[in-house]
Parts: structure tokens; sequence; C-alpha cells
């Protein structure tokens, strides 16, 4: 049985509006619908939704979802803090840990699958679902040994010029299974420029203390494309059309 974790906390900034960036509306529909609908395909045991900017208006924009557990990440201190804020609704949880973003409409089930069966196949404590691109931009960095090993996730203005050659990168979402992301979870530091909790670093945090982590790559990167601007929204809405 599987639990998934959204996170959809963020005020979205850049989308220069009063609404909450997951209440932007996409062919019609909330973005944040899009991942619940997914949540509710996957036959999720359970479902945490982590909120924090306008969190009383996103909750009522789905009061008629009330198998919905909702949390309030405040303030916000970066996507480990968000997962922090669901830990308490996953402590009596087993099973693997499903981590999505609120924002990313376009992901399909297949693709969850794949990234859940690698996970299950290969034996991990944590899998990432990356994204191999021939222009990586700013996206973190999959680093792995010479096996192929995955070992950290180094963000773009933190990686070497070796590392910046890396074409396989992070799209944001993981599973975890949930007795070692509540082990590792309290071992998260601020200790970066940003002074926030990364989820990302769970990833060097479990290799180092000798878990297994991996990772599965998405067939389309459009499939994992964020929305961070109404000009993305936009251009998103013409690819659906």
């Amino acid at each position: 049985m599987l639990a998934i974790v959204i996170l959809a906390a963020g005020k979205g900034t850049r989308m220069k509006s009063d609404l909450p960036k997951v209440l932007h509306t996409l062919a019609g529909q909330p973005l944040l619908a899009y991942t619940l609908d997914l949540a509710q395909g996957l036959e999720a045991g359970r479902v945490v939704v982590v909120v924090g900017h306008q969190a009383q208006r996103v909750k009522e924009a789905f009061a008629d979802r009330p198998s919905l557990r909702f949390v309030i990440q405040e303030p916000q201190l970066g996507t480990g803090h968000a997962v922090m804020a669901a830990a308490p609704e996953l402590g009596d949880w087993q099973g693997p840990v499903l981590i999505l973003c609120g924002d990313v409409p376009g992901l399909k089930r297949e693709t969850i699958a794949c990234l859940l069966s690698t996970h299950a196949e290969q034996g991990n404590a944590l899998t990432v679902l990356g994204m191999d691109l021939a222009d990586p931009g700013h996206y973190g960095r999959l680093v792995t040994n010479p096996d192929g090993q995955l070992r950290r996730i180094t963000e773009f203005r933190d990686a070497s010029e070796a590392e910046r050659a890396i074409t396989q990168v992070n799209a944001g979402i993981y599973v975890v299974n949930a007795p070692d992301l509540l082990t590792y979870l309290p071992r998260l530091s601020t200790n970066n420029d940003q002074k926030e909790y990364y989820l990302t670093d769970l990833v060097e945090l479990m290799a180092l203390a000798g878990l297994k982590v991996g990772f599965s790559l998405c067939p389309d990167p459009l499939e994992v494309a964020g929305v961070n601007s109404k000009e993305e929204l936009e251009a998103l809405e013409a690819q659906l059309a």
C-alpha cells in the first residue's frame, strides 16, 4: 500500500497573482486537481497535502475530497521542511511514500508505475525520478558512482564544471520507504546558501549510511514540467490543446 505526500504550500510569486499557485487553472481544472487525480488513480492508502500560502482557500477548493489529510507548512523553509510538516501523518506508515508536487499536472500514471517498480525491484530505500536532458540547465544533477549507483544530487549553484556536464537531472519526485524517511528527515540541515531544508540531501545522507538509493528516468521531460509563471501555464495549455 502506498502513501502519497503532495507539496502544495508555495506562494507562486512569479505567477504575479494573489491566487495560490496550485489553484490556477489548466484546461478548466486547478493545477492541484491533476496531482490529486493521479493519487486517486494510484489507489493510495493515504494522501497528505502540504499547504501554506492561503491554506484555507486551498482546503476549501477541495472540500469535495474528504479523504485528504491537509497539513500546514509555516514558515516555508524548503522541500525537506514541507515533508517534515507531513511526517506526523506518516508516523505509523510502514510502506513506501511517494512525494509529488502540486504544480506538475502532466505526470502520467505509467511513469509513476515505472518509478515504483524500479524502487521495489532494486530494493531501494529511496528512488528519485530523473530525466536525461540534452540541455540540463539549472536542474540538480544526479551524481553517480562509476558503477552507476546514485550517490547524491548536487544543485546547479553548487556543482563543479564536471558535475554541470551531467545530463541526468532531478525531476523533484521521489519514492522512499516510510521508516527510512522518518529516520533521516530530522538529519537534514539548513547549511546551504538558501538556509532551507533540501529534500535532495536525503540521497547523500542515506547513501553514506549504506542504504540503497537509485533513480528511474522519465521518458518525456514535458511530463514533469512545473508551472512557475503565467507564461509557463499558457505554454502548457497550448501543448494540451
